[in-house]
């Protein structure tokens, strides 16, 4: 159990770390920050002792309950729904039983994944102390596990895809 608690909360970690990038990034070619550049902008940012940019850097970042977190939240459970989504799927292929997908396969792979996500991710906070250790990782190995993390990712959706068409 503790095994899938640690991929689960990686997964989690690389989600997180991807949506947070991808912010600051966009923070280079988004056009609304020029309204930031303007001079009676400047003055008033000035006057408040304001960076408007690390402001909404802190509202991504945050870790407890920053809007990249949230982000990160859903992938993992929208990965995790797609891969139980999968294994039903294939299951009911493989023993050929001629059941389609209903509702209540649906609603089975939803409370999976909220369930584990949410007891071994979310509960109590435990990502918090994941992500102090994963944090704490060298540039390879955060390289590794977002590659990793990206391959589980294109499998999922690759064996969804082919489930559909056995």
């Amino acid at each position: 159990m503790k095994k899938i608690e640690n991929y689960l909360n990686i997964l989690h970690f690389c989600f997180y770390r991807f949506d947070y990038k991808l912010h600051l990034w966009s923070n280079k070619i988004n056009p609304f920050h020029l309204i930031h550049k303007l001079p009676f902008q400047q003055r008033r940012y000035k006057e408040l002792g304001v960076d408007p940019i690390k402001e909404i850097n802190k509202v991504f970042g945050d870790k407890a309950y920053g809007f990249s977190m949230m982000t990160a939240g859903g992938a993992l459970i929208g990965i995790l729904f797609f891969f139980f989504l999968t294994v039903i799927n294939i299951l009911l292929k493989l023993l050929s039983w001629n059941i389609t997908l209903s509702a209540v396969h649906f609603i089975l792979c939803a409370v999976l994944s909220v369930a584990l996500s949410y007891f071994f991710v979310f509960k109590k906070d435990k990502y918090l102390k994941y992500f102090e250790q994963f944090e704490g990782w060298g540039k390879v190995d955060k390289s590794k596990y977002a590659w990793l993390t990206f391959a589980f990712v294109l499998l999922v959706f690759c064996l969804f895809i082919l489930s559909l068409k056995m």
